[in-house]
C-alpha cells in the first residue's frame, strides 16, 4: 500500500500535467493544497501578514508561468517552497528589511484548552522570545531552521529548496540550533528541539 506522501506526489504530478494543458481547476487544486505552506514560509521570512500575502500570490503566479519548466525531479511542494524562499529573500533584499517588531508577528492563541491565564501568558512570552531569537539568526541559518522546525521538511527537501548539499543543510541547521541554544539558554527552551 503506497504511503500518503507518495500518493500526494503522484496526484500533484497529475494536477501539474493538467495545469500545463490549461486546466485552471487543476492549478487551483494545487494552490488550495499548498497555499498555507507558502504563506507560512513567506511570513517566517518577512514577519508581515501583508507582505506574506502579497508574496504568496506572486509565488503562485510565478509557479504557474514556470510550470513548463517543472521537471519533477523534486516534489511539487519542494519546488514551490524553493520559489517562495527565493521570492521572500528577494523581497527582503529590495526592501532591506531585517525584522519587524514582534507585535506584527504570528502569535499563538491567548489561551488553549486547559490553560490557565498564567500559563497562557508564559507561553506568549516564550513564543516572543523564540520568534525574536529566530529573527536574529543569519539568513541561511534562519532559513534552515524554519524549513526544518516550522515546515517539517526532510534534509533532502531542504537541500533542494536551499540549492545546497545535505551536508551544508545539516551544518546550517546545527549552527542555527547552537545559536538559538545560546540565545535562549537561560529559558531552557531548546532542549527538545533536536532531531530524533
Amino acid at each position: 500500500m503506497p504511503d500518503k506522501q507518495s500518493a500526494t506526489t503522484v496526484e500533484d504530478m497529475e494536477l501539474v500535467a493538467l495545469a500545463r494543458k490549461g486546466d485552471m481547476k487543476a492549478f487551483e487544486s494545487l494552490v488550495r493544497r499548498y497555499r498555507n505552506d507558502v504563506y507560512a514560509l513567506c511570513f517566517y521570512f518577512t514577519h508581515s501578514r501583508e507582505d506574506a500575502w502579497d508574496l504568496s500570490q506572486e509565488v503562485f503566479i510565478k509557479a504557474y508561468r514556470a510550470l513548463g519548466g517543472f521537471r519533477g525531479e523534486a516534489g511539487f511542494k519542494t519546488w514551490l517552497l524553493r520559489i517562495a524562499a527565493n521570492q521572500s529573500k528577494d523581497h527582503l533584499k529590495k526592501r532591506r528589511l531585517q525584522t519587524t517588531p514582534y507585535e506584527d508577528a504570528w502569535r499563538p492563541p491567548d489561551t488553549e484548552a486547559g490553560q490557565t491565564p498564567g500559563e497562557a501568558a508564559e507561553a506568549k512570552e516564550i513564543g516572543a522570545a523564540i520568534e525574536a531569537a529566530v529573527s536574529r539568526l543569519p539568513a541561511k541559518h534562519r532559513t534552515a531552521f524554519i524549513l526544518r522546525e516550522y515546515e517539517g521538511l526532510s534534509y533532502q527537501e531542504m537541500a533542494e529548496v536551499m540549492h545546497c548539499s545535505i551536508g551544508t543543510v545539516m551544518s546550517r541547521l546545527f549552527h542555527a540550533r547552537r545559536r538559538l541554544q545560546h540565545m535562549l539558554g537561560p529559558l531552557e527552551l531548546m532542549e527538545n528541539m533536536q532531531d530524533v
